[in-house]
């Protein structure tokens, strides 16, 4: 998966704009996504960058982190792109 897959996907997903999507993107790239620590840095940072409250960036995080979780699952099940 891609930079532009994952902001499609976290923008359909999440239902936020194409630019809050893109920082989104950009944070977790700064960030590790692994770890308590981690992810309360990553869920503050959301929140201060898109201007929004903390339960809403605890959702957009684990939408996030769900995205890439997947997208690791899949790489690991198919890891030269074919699928079933």
């Amino acid at each position: 998966m891609n930079k532009t897959e994952f902001i499609n996907r976290l923008v359909a997903e999440a239902g936020i704009t194409n630019d809050q999507a893109t920082a989104v993107n950009e944070i977790m790239e700064n960030h590790s996504f692994i770890g308590k620590n981690s992810k309360r840095a990553v869920e503050s940072e959301i929140a201060g960058a898109l201007n929004i409250d903390d339960a809403e960036a605890v959702r957009i995080s684990d939408i996030a982190s769900g995205i890439i979780a997947s997208a690791i699952k899949d790489k690991l099940k198919h890891p030269f792109g074919g699928r079933d």
